[in-house]
């Protein structure tokens, strides 16, 4: 996350202007936060000759007045030459191609160039295209405008700040007999922030993409605009400015994009909720990517401009008198004109607006700064306490990673992206001590980390060990390795349950209910405290109440401890959920068929995630695992790889491999000719699960994988035990079938153990080490080697970008044993496999897997018949 350094220097400008200018220009002096010298391409297109696709009379009018809106000097001061409308008159595929191209070639570096759609669109295959005012439906691929006609001039852009922007009504025409898929948002997405391939998984900075809506939402109409007009246009013109929306303690007279994106975030949903007459209208969302690595200010809250220039003004006139310093001067225009981010100078914000109030005086001020300041001051042991615990980071780093990386190197990327996340730039004497990384002692390491630590002083964002969190997640980030990571504590509790299989908590999956506006309890986990306090499928959480912190310590007087749902994200209520062991968080809980709302006090615990779902529970939420019983034909769907874990006995307790033979052992005690084991949608875990897994099925000695680290030498993983070979295997994979998924179906697949059906996997052949990180309580998440099925063939898709000679990665399907699913029917598919995870409320069947929802899972079960009726084990009438 690469945010950009707010450069001071607006004071320079007001000086120079004299007046109120510097609050109503177009391009202040805050290049790296500002707009720049904004530019606009607004395209609303809603006529169309074809009449094959439906009229949409608020696009040209969205279009129109966004163009009115954003020229307004008031709100952002466009120049009209800056400013290209294009409606159904003259929207045309080669015209708004044009118009996107001269707007990139209009802008430069830390310019805002702002591209926004309204109209109807559709999919071309399952890509997606908008209508244009010549746009024919039957004739769409040559008339119709698709992210690949604009990729030409995005990949112009170098250093502007963009703002996408897409309120497209994907249906509304009429397809005659053509059946048209519903397209993704992919190709923008990719259009934007380039290839989502790469290494760096990380988006790039200063670009928003904002949708309307998704794909398979309609969106609705406030009169004579579109809803997502009419609340943009409020958040633009000052709303997103004002409470409960702005940054800091008080609205400061600019829209940030971050600003931006929570009000429509919250006033889309509540317009939905107004102006929606079905559910699914009234659950519309917008889709929003991009505002938290983003700071620039997009428009002015035009309520406030008089009242900043007027400060502004006040502090040119004290600098002129000589009252003022010009370097003060600029300090103080610069917080006046943006609300800054920490607390201290927010403080000194203040001291400066009474200044230009005429409540205070410059000696005030000064004493006012002075004292803050003196807080900020840092010993250097705390800095010597950073250097040590960071170094401890590098040392773990440099000994095993897969590449060759230096001490250095890591220090360096260490103190330049806590100075980035800081925003704050980094003194030149550090710059130029970090210009040679690889010739730095382990000794100048050390004096460079604290040195550069307690430069930063104390401040809120840095406090305790978030300084070492940051940057050992920038320093993570600068090997430009997706799977290299570093995890704060806090995130540690978020993410155990991937690799663990338990987290401390209190067991429920959760979503936003749109219409209602709170937290929808999807299911409980089987097992879970939340599970035994009597939480069901379909609970709506109200409130979440806290007595103590996540860490189970009491709270401080002055600290929230009831959270209404209304409007909270998803991310943001697991947070408050989430916590130490025995400790308490009550949930406030409206039920059908319940008149009042009922709490629910529940202790957190460890929850242990179930790895290996079968075909129904029963009554009790245990699964089944026959999909075929006159064939005795099972189905076991594995979501993760979990370590095993040992009792006290050393016995096995819980893990994936466990439950995978309680489960086999099930099936065994009436007869197992065939066994179908899912992975689509396995992310992978641990390598020793995949291991012992590949073990249940294979001869003892068998290859199972080859891991080949850079430093120490490379293991051969081989069944240890004889595996069971009386019946049959087909594993089920899709692209989302990564790590030990695809250690498992390719090792299945090289002893041809197994048929494997679906689509290629994901393609991430390398090993990662997960250690704790004790300085921080942390973790650290690394890799260390690459690994090979048992033929040593290739599966990581990156290895193949690094050299071309490389053709293959990924694990196939089986010839003949390919099935595709249209992005409409993965859509269907991901709806029908939540509703499988669904504990439901007692005495309510739960759902139960059928292949007839699932042509994949069909034709694993079509072989596994025709191989149990070839074996003579088919089951009789």
């Amino acid at each position: 996350m690469n945010l950009r350094t707010w450069l001071l220097g607006l004071f320079a400008a007001a000086v120079a202007a004299g007046s109120a200018a510097p609050a109503l220009a177009a391009d202040p002096a805050d290049p790296a936060n500002g707009p720049g010298k904004p530019y606009l391409v607004a395209v609303g297109v809603g006529e169309f000759k074809d009449k094959a696709i439906h009229a949409r009379p608020t696009a040209d009018a969205d279009a129109k007045a966004l163009t009115k809106l954003l020229t307004d000097k008031a709100v952002l001061g466009i120049a009209p030459d800056r400013a290209k409308l294009l409606t159904s008159a003259d929207g045309t595929r080669e015209a708004i191609v044009k118009a996107i191209e001269a707007g990139v070639e209009a802008t430069g570096k830390n310019d805002l160039l702002i591209i926004a759609f309204f109209g109807r669109g559709s999919s071309i295959a399952d890509k997606p295209c908008f209508f244009t005012a010549e746009s024919v439906f039957k004739d769409r691929a040559k008339t119709a405008l698709t992210p690949n006609e604009l990729e030409p001039a995005f990949k112009k852009l170098n250093g502007q700040k963009l703002l996408l922007m897409m309120d497209v009504a994907y249906k509304g025409f009429d397809a005659g007999d053509e059946k048209v898929v519903e397209p993704t948002v992919a190709p923008y997405i990719k259009l934007v922030y380039g290839d989502d391939d790469r290494e760096d998984a990380s988006l790039l900075t200063d670009r928003v993409v904002i949708f309307g809506n998704l794909p398979f939402r309609l969106p609705l109409t406030k009169g004579d605009h579109g809803l997502f007009y009419s609340v943009l246009a409020d958040g633009l013109s000052g709303k997103a400015d004002q409470k409960p929306y702005f940054t800091g303690d008080e609205p400061d007279g600019l829209v940030t994009i971050g600003e931006l994106g929570k009000y429509l975030e919250k006033e889309i949903p509540n317009g939905a909720r107004e102006l929606g007459k079905t559910d699914k209208e009234k659950e519309l969302v917008p889709f929003v990517i991009g505002q938290t690595t983003s700071r620039f200010w997009v428009t002015r809250d035009a309520t406030l401009t008089d009242a900043v220039a007027k400060r502004l003004d006040a502090v040119a006139a004290l600098v002129k008198a000589g009252k003022l310093t010009e370097d003060d001067g600029k300090e103080a225009a610069n917080l006046l004109f943006r609300m800054p981010r920490l607390k201290w100078q927010q403080s000194l914000r203040k001291a400066y607006q009474a200044l230009a109030d005429g409540k205070a005086t410059v000696d005030e001020v000064l004493a006012t700064r002075k004292t803050l300041r003196e807080a900020l001051k840092m010993q250097p042991e705390e800095g010597t306490e950073f250097a040590k615990k960071v170094e401890s980071w590098t040392r773990e780093i440099t000994g095993r990673y897969i590449k060759p990386v230096t001490s250095g190197e890591l220090v360096a990327a260490a103190i330049k992206g806590l100075y980035t996340r800081a925003e704050e730039p980094l003194p030149g004497d550090l710059e130029d001590a970090l210009k040679r990384p690889k010739e730095l002692t382990r000794e100048r390491q050390g004096e460079l980390l604290a040195d550069a630590r307690v430069r930063l002083g104390h401040r809120e964002d840095l406090d305790g060990d978030k300084a070492v969190d940051v940057a050992l997640a920038m320093a993570s980030g600068s090997l430009n390795d997706r799977y290299t990571v570093y995890t704060d504590k806090a995130g540690v509790l978020k993410m155990q349950s991937q690799l663990q299989g338990r987290f401390p908590g209190v067991g429920i999956q959760i979503r936003r209910d749109a219409v209602r506006d709170g937290l929808l309890v999807a299911t409980p986990i089987k097992g879970s405290p939340a599970y035994k306090a009597g939480i069901q499928a379909g609970d709506l959480i109200t409130e979440i109440r806290l007595e103590v912190d996540k860490f189970g310590k009491p709270l401080p007087a002055d600290a929230q401890r009831v959270f209404s749902t209304k409007g909270m994200k998803t991310e943001d209520a697991v947070t408050l959920i989430l916590g130490a062991p025995d400790s308490p968080v009550s949930l406030m809980v409206q039920r059908e068929g319940l008149k009042e709302p009922k709490e629910f006090k529940i202790f957190r615990n460890f929850v242990m995630v179930e790895t290996v779902h079968g075909v129904q529970r029963d009554k009790n939420a245990d699964w089944t695992f026959y999909l075929d019983e006159k064939n005795k034909i099972g189905y076991v769907h594995v979501t993760q790889f979990i370590a095993i874990d040992l009792d006290e006995d050393g016995r096995e307790e819980f893990g994936t491999v466990t439950d995978l033979k309680k489960a086999i052992a099930q099936l065994k005690k009436t007869g197992l000719n065939g066994l179908i084991i899912d992975l689509r949608e396995n992310p992978g875990g641990y390598l020793s699960s995949a291991w012992h897994l590949c073990e249940l099925f294979i001869d003892r000695g068998e290859k199972v994988v080859t891991v080949k680290p850079r430093a120490g030498a490379v293991r051969e993983y081989k069944a240890e035990a004889a595996g069971d070979k009386s019946f049959e295997i087909v594993v089920l994979v899709n692209g989302n079938s990564a790590s030990a998924s695809e250690i498992v179906a390719a090792c299945l697949q090289d002893h041809a153990r197994a048929t494997i059906v679906g689509e290629r996997s994901y393609g991430k052949g390398s090993v990662q080490d997960v250690r704790e990180f004790t300085p921080t309580g942390g973790q650290l998440k690394y890799t260390i080697a690459r690994y090979y099925p048992p033929s040593g063939r290739n599966i990581d898709k990156l290895a193949t970008e690094q050299d071309p000679t490389i053709k293959e990665w990924g694990v196939k399907p089986d010839a003949g044993f390919e099935v595709k699913l249209s992005s409409e029917e993965l859509n269907d598919w991901y709806e029908y496999a939540q509703d499988l995870l669904v504990i439901p409320p007692p005495g309510k069947p739960g759902a139960k897997v059928t292949p007839e929802k699932d042509k994949q899972l069909a034709k694993a079960l079509e072989q596994l018949r025709d191989l149990v009726k070839a074996s003579g084990k088919a089951g009789k009438e």
